[in-house]
């Protein structure tokens, strides 16, 4: 990355999640000349609303100070906000942002799940599948329709859906109410415990037990037992996978592109999605044209927060070519950067 001179105008790009805040600002070319990351920028998730904003700020902050530049460098923003999920949400972000930005600054507030569709569809058309701690479902339509998943999910997705699918397989066996299944050894392995009751208590007990990020921590088991074909891991993948693709098919009839008679991107992103032979999202791809007419997967070629800064180029009226994108993707800073 190298510094614009501070009179440059830049545009800014943030996405922010539970466990991390990243920004990214870049030229009109699509330059990336600044870089900053912060906590937790959920207002859902973070110690107070106040303390996301704080955060996000923060990651804003870093990225200009990296640009040589301040707030009053911006055009404009696009804000990728997990916790975006009702209008009130969006609304305290509007307030929150208006206090703390430039009124020349033009800036848009959406879930955190849009940001990953033009990580593989420049346009901005078409769907976003996310599956990483947890899953989102994000699209947009011919005609700008939006819809995204939020609270309307109902199944565990992501290395959430996985962790606890899997230990709940593990603790059935145990009970003799269901088969038995090579993930009981392989999570015994992997939290180092030495039987299924040690590692229920573990899991449990009131004090000194298992965080969440524990658990999630097993996604990776699971997806290896997939592969190696244990019944129980399989059956736990392909169902993640459905629901997925059942997901997005709701996206697709809710913003026009189920019946746009045009091929549809779907762009996969998420760890789990992104993993080398990701056995989810092979069965995500499966389902996909039963519920998806047309779709076309692809995996996204850079992170979120690039996809969030390719939204604020285009909504401030830079277009959003393939040479923009691939300058975008060309000046990202390493991938340590973006690590959790």
């Amino acid at each position: 990355m190298t510094q614009p001179a501070p009179t440059a105008t830049l545009y800014l790009g943030v996405d922010a999640g539970n466990s991390k805040t990243a920004a990214l600002v870049s030229t009109a070319s699509g330059e990336v000349v600044g870089a900053g990351r912060s906590e937790c920028g959920d207002i859902y998730g973070a110690p107070s609303p106040q303390a996301a904003v704080d955060e996000v700020m923060a990651a804003v902050g870093a990225a200009l100070a990296q640009a040589g530049a301040d707030l009053s460098a911006l055009a404009g923003g696009a804000f990728r906000l997990a916790g975006v999920d009702w209008p009130e949400d969006a609304a305290y972000w509007e307030g929150a942002l208006e206090r703390r930005l430039p009124a020349t600054v033009r800036r848009s507030v959406l879930n955190d799940g849009y940001a990953a569709i033009r990580c593989g569809e420049p346009s901005g058309v078409g769907i976003a599948v996310a599956a990483g701690t947890a899953g989102a479902i994000a699209a947009r339509g011919p005609l700008g329709e939006l819809w995204d998943m939020g609270w309307w999910g109902q199944h565990a997705l992501g290395a959430i859906g996985l962790a606890d699918e899997a230990l709940r397989a593990v603790f059935l066996a145990e009970l003799g109410l269901a088969e038995p299944t090579a993930l009981t050894e392989a999570l015994l392995a992997h939290f180092d415990k030495p039987s299924v009751a040690t590692l229920n208590h573990w899991l449990t007990r009131r004090e000194g037990g298992a965080t969440r990020r524990d658990r999630n921590g097993s996604a990776r088991v699971v997806t290896a037992a997939a592969q190696a074909g244990d019944p129980a891991a399989m059956q736990i993948v392909r169902t993640q996978g459905r629901h997925l693709a059942t997901y997005a098919g709701v996206a697709a009839r809710r913003t026009g592109l189920a019946t746009a008679n045009a091929p549809v991107s779907v762009v996969l992103s998420g760890s789990v999605l992104m993993a080398d032979d990701s056995p989810v999202a092979a069965a995500l791809v499966q389902e996909l044209p039963d519920h998806v007419p047309g779709a076309v997967p692809h995996r996204a070629v850079v992170p979120p927060v690039a996809g969030a800064l390719l939204d604020a180029l285009a909504e401030n009226g830079v277009g959003v070519t393939e040479a923009v994108a691939a300058q975008v993707a060309a000046t990202m800073p390493p991938k340590d950067f973006l690590a959790t």
